[in-house]
């Protein structure tokens, strides 16, 4: 997994200092942008809250604030073995490994995080195992949690560093009061040891026998305090920076040129070359290869049952706050229902009256319409009048009146009998009256065609 960042952090400890190398990657060249190096007057690890809390001041003060970091750990803080594994596939592989990681971690009456070296060979070979004690893996966690970083991967910084060496090698890696050496072939580590041994002869004498004994094989290299492979009678080359193909930035020692050398910084800047791809990490604490596989607590019959008792709940819910949406609705409505109540009233009297005038409208008899059309065939101004009309059910009526002169009576009729509203229309009677004035009364027949009225 790469970081996903152009810059990476390394911070290779020991017990009194931790050595910090800031290393920007752009395509293939490395360029060391900060070296830096925080010591302790205590063990590091014996207060790593408050010694965090310096680190993250020491590293702001040195303008270095990336946040993800590779963390390098010394040979003597971990275990390593080497374990024969027979050819298998990778599930039994990984198993017969697991098996010997619990092995590992009871026989050192602790309990070790154990990760291998590498990948994991099935064809049959010999694999290194490392462990580290799970408490001291807190305490690390516990500094750098309190110095505000995100640790990313911890590794044994020699095996890091061991890993950028292309052949086979041996590689001797001193510090001031200790050394380590990694074994490496093949393409992957064998060996992983601290050397018991202080003095620089002694060192040599033992590396030596390591050699002999196990039938090492590989050029040997050395790294870290300058020609001391010369004083141990061991024949070694050294390892710099340019064959890390790394360059060191002018600015990079960051004030610190007179306090650190060129093997003081080399392990960090190694382990941060690597880090920029934890994959290529030989060991990672933080991700084991061999971290036991997560348990299901739950079989896939009662994730299906809980999943369906789930699918339930909701719906019941969905259902629940359906309703409780549907009578607020109805409850709404009700009031709003409420206060129309008058208005509904009042609409519904108004439209009782327009149907009941509407009903006299449609069904009226036509009497009103031929009394109509009587008297539109009168002239107000001539001296004639009617006295009664009669009109029956089967449309015959009669028209009885006076006048003043018959001539008006003549024309009364005669007007009846041109209006299309009236059929046989006939003047039954018409004589001088009794009484007064000369009077003449009439009466005239006719039949009503209310129909022709309305067309």
């Amino acid at each position: 997994m790469r970081i996903g960042k152009s810059t990476i952090l390394a911070l290779a400890m020991d017990d009194r200092q931790i050595v910090c190398a800031l290393v920007e990657a752009k395509g293939a060249v490395r360029s060391v942008k900060r070296v830096t190096r925080f010591v302790s007057s205590e063990p590091i690890l014996d207060r790593p809250e408050a010694n965090g809390q310096l680190l993250r001041a020491f590293l702001d003060d040195h303008q270095i604030h990336d946040r993800d970091g590779i963390v390098g750990v010394p040979a003597r803080w971990v275990i390593g073995q080497e374990k024969d594994l027979p050819p298998a596939d990778m599930a039994s592989a990984t198993a017969m490994l697991r098996l010997h990681a619990e092995r590992m971690s009871t026989a050192d009456a602790g309990t070790l995080v154990v990760d291998v070296a590498g990948e994991i060979a099935t064809g049959g070979a010999k694999v290194l195992l490392v462990g580290m004690l799970r408490p001291q893996l807190d305490k690390i966690a516990k500094l750098f949690e309190s110095a505000k970083l995100i640790v990313r991967a911890i590794c044994p910084t020699s095996l890091a560093f061991s890993s950028l060496i292309e052949s086979d090698h041996v590689l001797l890696a001193t510090s001031a009061g200790a050394s380590e050496m990694v074994h490496w072939t093949a393409g992957a580590a064998r060996l992983l040891r601290p050397m018991s041994a202080t003095e620089p002869q002694q060192v040599g004498v033992e590396l030596n026998r390591m050699i002999a004994m196990r039938g090492l094989g590989g050029s040997v290299r050395a790294c870290g305090v300058p020609n001391v492979h010369q004083a141990m009678g061991v024949n070694a080359r050294s390892v710099s920076t340019t064959d890390l193909s790394a360059h060191l930035d002018p600015a990079a020692l960051n004030g610190d040129a007179g306090a650190l050398t060129d093997s003081d910084y080399l392990p960090a800047v190694a382990l941060a070359i690597v880090g920029t791809n934890v994959d290529r990490l030989p060991v990672n604490f933080i991700d084991s290869r061999l971290a036991p596989e997560r348990q299901h607590r739950f079989g896939r019959p009662v994730i299906l049952a809980a999943g369906a008792v789930l699918a339930v709940i909701v719906g019941l819910i969905v259902l629940w706050m359906t309703v409780q949406s549907r009578e607020q609705e109805e409850a709404a409505l009700f009031a709003q229902l409420e206060s129309m109540k008058k208005d509904i009233t009042s609409a519904e009297t108004r439209l009782d009256r327009f149907r009941f005038g509407r009903g006299f409208f449609e069904h009226r008899t036509g009497y009103m319409d031929c009394l109509r059309q009587l008297t539109l065939a009168f002239n107000y101004d001539e001296p004639i009048w009617a006295t009664s009309i009669t009109l029956r059910d089967r449309g015959d009526g009669t028209l009885a009146g006076k006048s003043t002169e018959q001539r008006l009576v003549l024309a009364l009729r005669d007007r009846l009998m041109n209006d299309v509203s009236f059929a046989n229309v006939q003047l039954l009677d018409m004589r001088e009256s009794t009484g007064r004035g000369g009077e003449i009364t009439y009466s005239i027949n006719f039949i009503y065609k209310p129909s022709e009225v309305r067309k």
